[in-house]
């Protein structure tokens, strides 16, 4: 039996999600910002003599304008004060993600789910059993057919047999080459969430709940800064603007009332504003970041003793003295079998040299599947492109040579499915 292999992580495309949670009505936000700017009463500026320059100061020479701009810049006596802007800004959701059906609790789990089973860069997902998909949501199979055809009638996926096995199927998340765009060319943006953001979604049995939470995890995804608290606070009107219609405050209330692992949910004494905080551990964006940093120092450090241990044989070879069996033996336990420790080859090793670039795509790969998963493939494009060695991006090349194996398993799995 195969089970159900869901990445660590996974970008969530924000316009096919913000369709299916709902689209928020027209209306205005007004937005407070706050900058610093000089207080020219308590600065004394009335009384300073380069006061008539800033002043009258599109009106002065060049020299005269920079040589003004320089005494106010490094003035002793400026005083700034805070001020507060208020901007009006007209919100349209149906113009900035488009227009799509509501989702209920099912589909807009599956489709969660579809983007952690690997989709590639096109957003195919291969090899799904409609069984397995239903054990993972406690729901029926049929339930399962009935959500894809959901899914399918309102332009979320494309869904089809599979065509290595019959009880299988194969989905393509229709806006998923998007999702990497610039704005100016389609692009919505996605956030970034982990296998443990998704279990705790898929557990929700209030669909109310679901959205409301779900909603608040693709706001909160640019929340970078693990200093900041993962905290969002909304009122009840912001929530009615994209729920459907019966949910009065009495019925979001109702619905954020039962314990989740997500968020913990605060209400103010006045009953107007909610305050959400989301579990750190559920924040796919900053512990992508975090496992990136660390896959990029392990794998930095893993090719520097690759590259240690060839310039010392290559010491070796070129003074004709056995090599250390240390660094010979480490070379090839990890794959590296152009030497031997009983006879010394002519030709020297090419160590890799990675740029710092070159390191970062390959934590990224570490996080995206595995470390061992990448180390193992260091070993084969040694040994494959050691004559020639000119490799325009290695992260991309081994990116390919994962993909190509998931592939080849996942064909000869099917084979006895």
């Amino acid at each position: 039996m195969i089970s159900l292999e869901l990445s660590k992580y996974a970008r969530i495309g924000k316009a096919p999600f913000i369709k299916a949670i709902g689209i928020q009505k027209n209306h205005k936000e007004v937005i407070y910002t706050e900058s610093q700017e000089l207080d020219y009463a308590a600065s004394g500026c009335f009384a300073c003599d380069n006061y008539k320059n800033i002043d009258f100061y599109e009106f002065m020479p060049e020299e005269i304008q920079k040589e003004a701009k320089n005494r106010c810049k490094n003035c002793p006596c400026a005083v700034y004060k805070t001020v507060v802007h208020e901007t009006c800004k007209s919100v349209n959701e149906k113009n900035i993600f488009g227009n799509a059906k509501r989702l209920k609790s099912i589909a807009l789990k599956l489709l969660l789910i579809y983007h952690f089973a690997s989709p590639d860069e096109h957003g195919l997902v291969r090899g799904l059993s409609p069984r397995e998909l239903a054990g993972m949501l406690d729901c029926t199979v049929r339930s399962v057919k009935n959500a894809n055809s959901v899914l399918q009638e309102y332009g979320y996926i494309m869904c089809s047999s599979d065509g290595l096995s019959k009880k299988r199927i194969q989905v393509i998340l229709t806006e998923y080459e998007t999702y990497s765009l610039p704005a100016d060319k389609g692009g919505r943006g996605y956030a970034t969430f982990n296998y443990e953001c998704l279990e705790k979604l898929i557990q929700i049995t209030d669909l109310n709940q679901l959205r409301i939470f779900l909603r608040a995890a693709l706001d909160i995804d640019t929340n970078r800064n693990p200093e900041k608290e993962l905290t969002v606070t909304q009122d009840y009107d912001f929530l009615r603007r994209f729920l459907p219609n019966y949910c009065k405050p009495g019925i979001i209330r109702h619905a954020l009332s039962s314990v989740s692992e997500l968020f913990s949910v605060a209400f103010d004494g006045d009953e107007e504003h909610i305050h959400l905080k989301m579990n750190p551990l559920c924040h796919g964006r900053r512990n992508y970041d975090k496992n990136v940093a660390q896959n990029t120092s392990l794998i930095k450090d893993y090719i520097s003793s690759l590259d240690k241990a060839m310039d010392c044989i290559n010491q070796s070879i070129l003074t004709k003295i056995r090599p250390d069996e240390a660094d010979a033996s480490f070379l090839a336990q990890e794959g590296i079998l152009t030497k031997t420790l009983t006879k010394l080859d002519k030709s020297l090793f090419v160590p890799f040299h990675l740029s710092a670039k070159e390191y970062k795509d390959l934590g990224v790969l570490c996080t995206t599947y595995t470390f061992d998963a990448v180390k193992n493939c260091i070993g084969y494009v040694y040994e494959n492109y050691n004559s020639q060695f000119k490799v325009t991006s290695i992260g991309a090349l081994i990116r390919t040579i994962l993909h190509d194996k998931n592939n080849r398993q996942e064909s000869s799995l099917f084979q006895t499915a």
